[in-house]
């Protein structure tokens, strides 16, 4: 294989060891038997097993949800079907037009998105730049979020005394909330805790 499959190949196949075991529990001797390369090929396209991290991290979890966010921009829908889409996407990867959770590689069999929230949310307390994706995703979800709030305002389905921006920034808190209520109890009914939060900053949003 050349070079660049080589270099996929160890990214593909840490991010499904660290899904699974976790960054801690998974070696570069492990890494390296899984991906059937050697030490000298391991370190020609990574200096440590950190560096692994954040290029996994990059790859397969901020791009995802970057491209969530330019997706959903393009869909078709009303405000509240479009913030449904963009938590549930981002949440647990449910794809509404395919009903089909997105799976973000190409040999990854069904995703743990618990584990995937768990990875990059224990990462980004050790790591500056990957603290800085964090932000700048973000930042993104809840300029997006303003624009949701700012197209059912025209449509009328939103209150247009409410400040669009601090609307954003409750809605963001919520999806937060949701998230990390679903990482901390895992038997909580997640999809109709959902469901029941949009409703709820649906009702104190709409005319």
């Amino acid at each position: 294989m050349d070079t660049m499959d080589t270099k996929d190949r160890i990214l593909e196949t840490a991010f499904k060891l660290f899904l699974k075991k976790g960054f801690d529990n998974v070696s570069v001797t492990e890494i390296k038997k899984e991906s059937n390369i050697t030490t000298g090929g391991f370190y020609h396209h990574f200096d440590s097993k950190e560096a692994l991290l954040i290029e996994v991290i990059d790859k397969y979890i901020f791009k995802f949800f970057n491209r969530t966010i330019e997706r959903v921009k393009n869909c078709k829908g009303t405000p509240k079907e479009k913030l449904k889409t963009i938590i549930s996407q981002i949440i647990i990867g449910y794809d509404s037009t395919t009903n089909q959770v997105t799976q973000l590689c190409e040999t990854c069999e069904v995703i743990d998105y618990r584990n995937m929230h768990m990875l990059y949310l224990g990462s980004i307390q050790n790591y500056s730049i990957l603290a800085e994706r964090y932000t700048e995703f973000h930042l993104s979800l809840m300029e997006f979020i303003e624009d949701i709030i700012d197209e059912g305002k025209a449509q009328g389905e939103i209150r247009k005394d409410l400040d669009s921006h601090e609307l954003s920034i409750f809605v963001q808190s919520v999806i937060d909330g949701t998230f990390l209520m679903w990482i901390a109890v895992p038997q909580l009914p997640l999809e109709k805790t959902m469901q029941t939060n949009i409703d709820q900053v649906w009702c104190h949003m709409k005319y």
